[in-house]
């Protein structure tokens, strides 16, 4: 659960299981606290995830003591109000859902590479859909500069656009590979985003899967040694040497090395 009034932006507790409590069946009460949904603070770039709402978690207990009652599933997108626990359910928040997880259809994508529309960002800020800053965290200003270029690439972004292009990939347990193309996903959907809170995001997730797969060979807390990140690829466009041949200890047979 996130809050969507604090600056918070990921809670984490071991009672994560919480998040199948019993939900009040006045689903249909009108929440109060709306209007105190502060559209300008919320983040959701960075790691997604949620504590529960039970009454031993942190949300419930930020809910009492801050004021903050209205949470956010970040998995199932669905609305809380806290601690009376009770879902929401608004026309008025469809906004935050779809900045959370953007979707597009076959014709807002074909249609992106001639549109000139400005958007307009929860602060009043204009930006261009497509060419929106990425943050520079610490030490990833290399990696931001590949994941704008790979952005404008026209057929990768129209695939990664929509997940239901890549999410029934059969794929073994714990595959860290799919990890990268998720967060690569996300990341891509966000960039392109017409209703976006903010004219910039974080590449947080995004480089953390990077992170996880390369085992730690790629890093966006401080700078590499480009012969460990750069040589493997200068070598991709290198022909293999045809396999040597030496005979064996008494010059009878050929064996390949």
């Amino acid at each position: 659960m996130t809050d969507l009034l604090s600056k918070k932006r990921k809670l984490t507790d071991k009672n994560a299981s919480k998040l199948s409590e019993p939900v009040s069946k006045a689903s249909h009460i009108q929440c109060p606290y709306l209007d105190t949904i502060n559209r300008h603070v919320l983040d959701f770039d960075f790691e997604k995830l949620c504590s529960g709402r039970g009454t031993n978690t942190h949300a419930y207990t930020h809910s009492v003591a801050d004021g903050h009652h209205v949470f956010l599933n970040l998995h199932t997108l669905k609305f809380y109000c806290l601690p009376d626990n009770y879902e929401v359910i608004d026309s008025s928040l469809n906004d935050i859902k779809y900045v959370l997880n953007p979707i597009f259809d076959e014709e807002q994508i074909a249609q992106m590479d001639s549109n000139t529309k400005m958007s307009r960002a929860a602060d009043g800020s204009m930006y261009m859909p497509g060419i929106v800053g990425l943050n520079n965290i610490k030490a990833n200003d290399y990696c931001n500069v590949i994941l704008q270029c790979l952005s404008q690439v026209t057929p990768l972004r129209n695939y990664f656009l929509r997940e239901e292009n890549y999410a029934d990939v059969k794929r073994p347990p714990g595959d860290s590979m799919f990890l990268l193309v998720q967060r690569f996903g996300e990341l891509l959907r966000k960039l392109w985003d017409p209703r976006a809170f903010k004219a910039h995001v974080s590449p947080h997730e995004m480089l953390q899967a990077v992170v996880l797969w390369s085992k730690k060979r790629f890093q966006f807390i401080k700078q590499s040694d480009e012969m460990i990140t750069e040589s493997p690829f200068l070598y991709l466009t290198c022909d293999l040497p045809p396999t040597p041949l030496f005979t064996d200890e008494f010059r009878e047979n050929i064996i390949p090395q």
